[in-house]
C-alpha cells in the first residue's frame, strides 16, 4: 500500500511539513509504504492550456511530471496534499502540479476513461495559514476537491489549521496529534480492512494487469485488488494498455510488481482472501484459495481482445462469487 505526500511548502522544517510528516508516521505504523514528493525545487513548469491532454490524453511538456510524478499519483492508494495558505490557496509551487493535473481530468472526463482505482483511492488535505479569518480555507479546499476529483480520489480526510505562523508553530495548537492520529487512522481503516484478491502471471504486465483492472471496477471497492508478476516485466504491455482504454479503463502508469514484495508488503496482517494465477506453473501461496486459470498470453492485438474478453467474464463471476460469501459470512 503507497501512501504519497505531496508537500506543497518552500520552507523546510514549517506547519505543513509537521502535519505531512505526523500524518505519513502513522501510516508507516499501520504497515503502509510512504513517498514524499517537495514541490518547491522540482522542475516542474506551469500549465500553458496546449489542450493536447484533453486530445490525446497526455502532456506534451517535458519535465519531471511525466512520467515519474504522474506515476506515482497513479499507483497512490492515499494521496495527501500538504500546503500552507498563499492568498487563500495552496502555495505557487503545489499549485503548478495540480494545474499539471489537468491531464488526469482531461483522460477522464474528454477521452471517457475510467481508473479502476476510482473506488478506492483516498485523497487528504493538510493546511495551515497565519490569519484567523473565517473563509481562510475555502480556495485551499476548493481546490483541493476538485485536484482530488481529477486524479479520481475520494476527498476523505481535511485538517485545517487557523494562526500560526513560525515555523513549526501548528505542534503547540491543543488536540493536533490526536487529530492526526484520528484522521491517519480512519484513512488506513478504510483501505486496509478489506479482503484482498491478487491476480498472478510470470511478468505481472498483461493478463494480470487487465485482470484486476477489472476486478477493481466490478468490486466498486468492497475488495482490494492487486496485481503481481513472478519475475515482472519494466512496464506494463501496450497490447494490455490499448485493449483496457478500448473498454474504457485508464492502466496507464501501472507498473508491474513482484508478488515478494507484495507479500512482505501488503499481507503483513491478512492473508488474500483468494489468489488467482493465470499460469499453471504458477505456485500458490500457502493457505490461501487459489484458483489457476490457464490463460495463453496474447500475441497480438485481435488475441489480446479474445483473452481479455475471457478474463472479464471470469473476473465478473468469481467477483460475484466472493461478495455473495463476503455477505453470507459477516
Amino acid at each position: 500500500m503507497l501512501v504519497l505526500g505531496l508537500q506543497g511548502s518552500p520552507r523546510k522544517k514549517g506547519n505543513s511539513d509537521y502535519l505531512l510528516t505526523k500524518f505519513l508516521q502513522v501510516c508507516e505504523k499501520e504497515g503502509a509504504r510512504t513517498r514524499v514528493i517537495h514541490t518547491d525545487g522540482l522542475d516542474i513548469r506551469p500549465c500553458r492550456e496546449l489542450i493536447v491532454c484533453e486530445k490525446k490524453g497526455f502532456c506534451p511538456i517535458k519535465d519531471e511530471m511525466e512520467p515519474h510524478i504522474y506515476g506515482l499519483i497513479r499507483r497512490a492508494d492515499v494521496v495527501v496534499l500538504a500546503s500552507p495558505v498563499f492568498f487563500y490557496n495552496v502555495s505557487a509551487q503545489a499549485k503548478i502540479l495540480i494545474d499539471r493535473c489537468q491531464m488526469f481530468w482531461g483522460r477522464k472526463y474528454k477521452l471517457k476513461l475510467a481508473d479502476p482505482d476510482a473506488g478506492f483511492r483516498q485523497g487528504v488535505l493538510l493546511s495551515a495559514g497565519a490569519s484567523g479569518g473565517k473563509r481562510l480555507f475555502e480556495g485551499v479546499e476548493l481546490t483541493a476537491h476538485y485536484f482530488f476529483d481529477a486524479i479520481s480520489a475520494g476527498f476523505a480526510e481535511s485538517l485545517t489549521y487557523k494562526k500560526v505562523e513560525s515555523a513549526g508553530a501548528v505542534a503547540q495548537v491543543p488536540g493536533v496529534d490526536t487529530d492526526i492520529q484520528k484522521a491517519a487512522g480512519r484513512v488506513m481503516a478504510a483501505v486496509q480492512n478489506k479482503p484482498v484478491l491478487v491476480f498472478v502471471s510470470t511478468k505481472g504486465a498483461c493478463r494480470s494487469q487487465m485482470a484486476a483492472a477489472f476486478a477493481k471496477q466490478a468490486a466498486k471497492g468492497d475488495i482490494r485488488v492487486l496485481s503481481a508478476g513472478i519475475q515482472p516485466a519494466e512496464d506494463i504491455d501496450t497490447l494490455a494498455l490499448n485493449f483496457m482504454a478500448q473498454q474504457g479503463i485508464d492502466i496507464k502508469y501501472r507498473l508491474p510488481e513482484t508478488l515478494d514484495t507484495l507479500m512482505a508488503e501488503e499481507f503483513t496482517k491478512n492473508l488474500p482472501l483468494c489468489v488467482v494465477c493465470l499460469e499453471p506453473e504458477i505456485t500458490p501461496i500457502s493457505g490461501v484459495k487459489t484458483l489457476f486459470w490457464d490463460l495463453p498470453e496474447a500475441a497480438d492485438a485481435e488475441h489480446a481482445a479474445l483473452v481479455g474478453k475471457e478474463i472479464q467474464a471470469r473476473v465478473d463471476s468469481l467477483v460475484g462469487s466472493l461478495k455473495q460469501d463476503m455477505v453470507a459470512n459477516r
